[in-house]
């Protein structure tokens, strides 16, 4: 990777991309990989061969579950050839998967009619059917599917029309295919059939068919483990069925990953959903604050803030004494004016000369950044020196005199990064170390132990990923995980 960035720097792009395929394993982890050997091509003036390295790329993040990645990706090809219109079909198939359903339908219809202007037919017909399973209201798909069933009809050629099957939960699946074998299922049918999927799994939760809705959703684990959006029916599905301890693990878990891929509006919805069902989780109350601040909505975030540190005054936590103190100076810096500040203002900071304060973390300083600004390169640096990996956090250093540690948080932090990069063994000894460390307990353990159970599958360690995901087995997708592990699935 040193050589790569070396020669890169230089200007010798071609022995970059060398070093770079020296890195690639054959798994997800190549797609960073694939994406830089991409941008190396573009600057040495080869979009063809950039594209070709981009498809990689997409195709690896999606294999990790990284749809936002991989529409990022897909989006670069179109701006590098605008011309590769089969990339419209992709940008659908994650959009419908992800729900984004008015983006699904235009990317649909900027390929279906590329394919009504090259005549072809068959494909730009089941572009519109797949159109009008999203949606019935579409104009336009409405039109061309009936022009398409009146010619058939004319030629007297079988209509498409709806298929029911079943899949192997046995929930039925409605599926526009010919009313004659296909010998090949439209690509887009695969997004969409799990739309439907996660439709009727969502279905049967709320009316209490747990049994049935925990078996769809292992069915669709058992095609993307770690899909995210299977994940968080079944962090719901255990919510509903009373198993709050799991289910407050895995809403963390998930809405923490929403939060660094600032997806908030996800983040947010997730946390209130669990909200509604235990109220009083300070954990999750403290995190939603954090949510809504980094999203900008400060009257928001001290509402939620505000409701923790209610709760933390009445019945302090143990494991956690400084958390009052902290939540209490959030506030004040959001809004110096909250009423919050001036009803705990006498417990932090009394005028009693007799009275004791609770310990409350000194305010940055004006002149210096904000503890915001500088909070990621200060963790990172820490998890690079409990890491070992000192020359890395040299640079780190400066910032981290006047700055609280959250030293769990930079060893996940540096993992995640680490395995962006590829290097997983590195990712690997974060991670251990953080689960070594006393604070590492809860949910917070809960959701260390997921992550580098992770990780031990990755790099081959199947005894290891065994043990680990042993203690969590019913967090997530950690059952069908030691199913496959041990081969019992």
């Amino acid at each position: 990777m040193e050589n790569a960035q070396r020669f890169a720097a230089q200007g010798e792009f071609d022995n970059a991309i060398a070093e770079w395929r020296k890195l690639k394993t054959g798994q997800p982890t190549d797609s960073m990989i694939y994406n830089n050997i991409g941008d190396l091509h573009l600057k040495r003036h080869a979009p063809a061969e950039a594209v070709d390295a981009y498809l990689q790329a997409a195709a690896a993040f999606r294999a990790e579950g990284s749809a936002l990645k991989a529409i990022a990706v897909y989006r670069k090809i179109l701006k590098v050839d605008p011309a590769r219109y089969e990339v419209y079909r992709d940008l659908g198939d994650l959009h419908a998967e992800r729900g984004l359903i008015s983006n699904a339908i235009s990317d649909y219809l900027t390929l279906a009619k590329r394919c009504m202007k090259e005549r072809k037919t068959q494909e730009a017909e089941e572009l519109y059917r797949t159109i009008a399973t999203l949606t019935a209201s579409n104009a336009e798909a409405k039109q061309q599917l009936a022009e398409f069933d009146s010619t058939s009809s004319a030629q007297g050629e079988p209509a498409m029309k709806p298929a029911t099957t079943q899949n192997q939960a046995g929930m039925a699946v409605v599926s526009p295919t010919p009313a004659s074998p296909s010998p090949k299922a439209p690509q887009a049918q695969k997004g969409i059939t799990r739309l439907v999927v996660l439709k009727g799994a969502a279905k049967r939760i709320g009316e209490g068919e747990y049994i049935e809705a925990e078996a769809a959703l292992t069915d669709l684990l058992n095609q993307v483990p770690g899909d995210p959006e299977v994940c968080r029916l079944l962090a719901l599905l255990h919510l509903r069925r009373g198993e709050l301890a799991v289910a407050k693990a895995e809403f963390q878990f998930l809405a923490e990953a929403a939060m660094r891929a600032k997806e908030y509006e996800l983040a947010e919805s997730m946390l209130g959903e669990y909200l509604k069902t235990e109220p009083t989780c300070v954990a999750l109350l403290e995190l939603l604050g954090r949510v809504c601040q980094q999203k900008g909505d400060r009257a928001s975030a001290v509402a939620q803030y505000g409701k923790a540190l209610t709760l933390l005054v009445d019945n302090p936590a143990a494991d956690n004494p400084v958390l009052p103190a902290e939540l209490y100076a959030s506030i004040k810096s959001l809004d110096p004016d909250s009423p919050f500040v001036s009803r705990f203002a006498p417990v932090f900071e009394p005028t009693d000369p007799g009275q004791e304060a609770l310990s409350v973390p000194e305010p940055a300083k004006p002149a210096q950044p904000s503890e915001q600004d500088r909070e990621p390169p200060y963790e990172l640096g820490v998890a690079l020196k409990h890491t070992g990996l000192l020359n890395e956090a040299t640079e780190e250093g400066p910032v981290a005199a006047d700055v609280r540690a959250r030293v769990l948080d930079a060893y996940r932090i540096l993992a995640a990064w680490l395995k962006e990069q590829g290097r997983n063994k590195e990712a690997i000894a974060a991670m251990e170390l953080a689960l070594a460390d006393s604070r590492c307990i809860g949910d917070t353990a809960v959701t260390v132990r997921y992550e580098l159970g992770k990780l031990y599958e990755a790099e081959g360690l199947p005894d290891k990923a065994v043990q680990v995901f042993s203690t969590i087995p019913s967090f997530l997708d950690v059952s069908m995980r030691l199913q496959r592990l041990t081969g019992g699935g």
